[in-house]
């Protein structure tokens, strides 16, 4: 009976903190995603400046070279303007952003008035866009770094004391 009850505790202790940990790296996921906008913003400003590519063909170069979820976000809006030109485009943007769960609503509607306004005018006022989103996404991303480097050790240490408290209670 004793042997049971170790090995309940011993689950409970390790789903807790497993919750706990997993809560902690969706902050670590917040920042890489809008650290990998800015790249994306960058990659799409020499698309558009040096390449004179088209906006679904810009987008579908830039999106390769990232490496988190906004890669899989961006295929999908890329694919949208394609095949939907700009009929379906901001119903598309809102909607593939907005599974990025990891961010927070500030973020979202950065990247979505990002992403609409661009291609709806001349170069130099789509470098400006591009300008004014990378200064608001930085400021987001040392926000993002602050947050995870506060809560982080929050959620790990909440988790395990959670699988204490509910061990010493319940069993």
């Amino acid at each position: 009976m004793i042997f049971i009850k170790i090995i309940i505790s011993i689950a409970i202790l390790c789903i807790t903190s497993y919750i706990g940990i997993e809560m902690a790296k969706s902050l670590k996921s917040r920042e890489e995603i809008l650290t990998d906008f800015i790249t994306f913003l960058r990659m799409i400003q020499n698309e558009m400046v040096y390449m004179a590519n088209s906006l679904p063909v810009s987008f579908e170069i830039s999106r390769q070279r990232l490496s988190s979820k906004l890669k899989d976000v961006i295929g999908a809006i890329a694919l949208d303007i394609s095949e939907y030109g700009s009929n379906k485009v901001d119903m598309s943007i809102t909607s593939n952003v907005n599974t990025l769960e990891e961010l927070n609503d500030y973020d979202k509607d950065i990247i979505i008035s990002t992403l609409k306004n661009l291609g709806r005018s001349d170069i130099d006022s789509q470098n400006n866009i591009i300008e004014n989103a990378i200064t608001i996404v930085q400021k987001q991303i040392k926000e993002a770094n602050t947050n995870k480097v506060k809560s982080s050790k929050v959620y790990k240490t909440v988790g395990v004391i959670t699988g204490l408290i509910i061990v010493v209670i319940f069993i």
